[in-house]
């Protein structure tokens, strides 16, 4: 009698490969398996997409070949929504720690209201993100330019102010014009636009009477001297 030895195949094992996200780095998978089989793995690693490597025992074991599937997830981009260009100084809400497509982290630099500026979001570590950008535009604040108003006399007729300045910004004047005293106004632009206020003075200048030395009594016919073109308070 001859008794033949028929061994069995051993299917062999190995801890699962958690996933990765894409690009990252991935270790060498072990050639020998958890239960002691030796082999080679193929195809080669990629950690650029979701691939199932084949492991084949050496030869002459007693073994099956086993597969393993490492799944590699693709990295999502952030998306937010842009925030709007602000004017200089103007309040800035804090930008969203979670994106439009769920995806948590943080930004920087710290948030400036006085210059245009790009942000960076780095996304919370283990998610398989990219980084984002946004850059919110900080518009300067302009000052309205005027020709000055000369001065008048009292009563004398004065102009309405123009309500669009030398640098095209639109507005009002406050307070309504006054011909009779000497006032300041304060041009407010029209709500929206990165423009500061500007004031104009308005000189009205009082009317003098001339005042002149009375001229003496004359007996007819004596000379006559001719009147001063200049009065005694200096106005011609």
């Amino acid at each position: 009698t001859m008794t033949i030895t028929v061994n069995p195949n051993v299917t062999p094992t190995f801890t699962q490969v958690a996933a990765i996200c894409s690009g990252a780095s991935l270790s060498a998978l072990p050639t020998t398996s958890n239960n002691s089989l030796t082999g080679a793995w193929s195809p080669a690693l990629d950690n650029s997409a979701t691939t199932t490597y084949t492991f084949t025992p050496t030869a002459g074991l007693c073994a099956t070949s086993a597969t393993m599937t490492i799944t590699v997830n693709p990295n999502v981009t952030p998306s937010f929504t842009q925030v709007a260009a602000i004017c200089a100084g103007a309040s800035l809400s804090a930008l969203p720690t979670t994106s439009n497509n769920n995806l948590t982290g943080t930004w920087s630099p710290a948030l400036d209201n006085a210059a245009t500026t790009t942000y960076t979001f780095t996304p919370t570590a283990g998610l398989c993100a990219t980084t984002a950008t946004m850059t919110i535009t900080v518009n300067p604040n302009v000052t309205p330019t005027f020709t000055q108003v000369a001065a008048i006399c009292a009563g004398a007729s004065l102009s309405a102010l123009p309500t669009t300045s030398n640098n095209s910004l639109t507005g009002t004047w406050l307070p309504a014009l006054d011909n009779t005293a000497t006032t300041t106004y304060t041009f407010t632009p029209t709500a929206g636009l990165c423009a500061t206020t500007a004031t104009m003075t308005i000189t009205v200048n009082p009317n003098v009477t001339p005042t002149f030395t009375q001229v003496a009594a004359i007996c007819a016919g004596a000379s006559l001297s001719a009147l001063p073109t200049t009065s005694n308070n200096s106005l011609t």
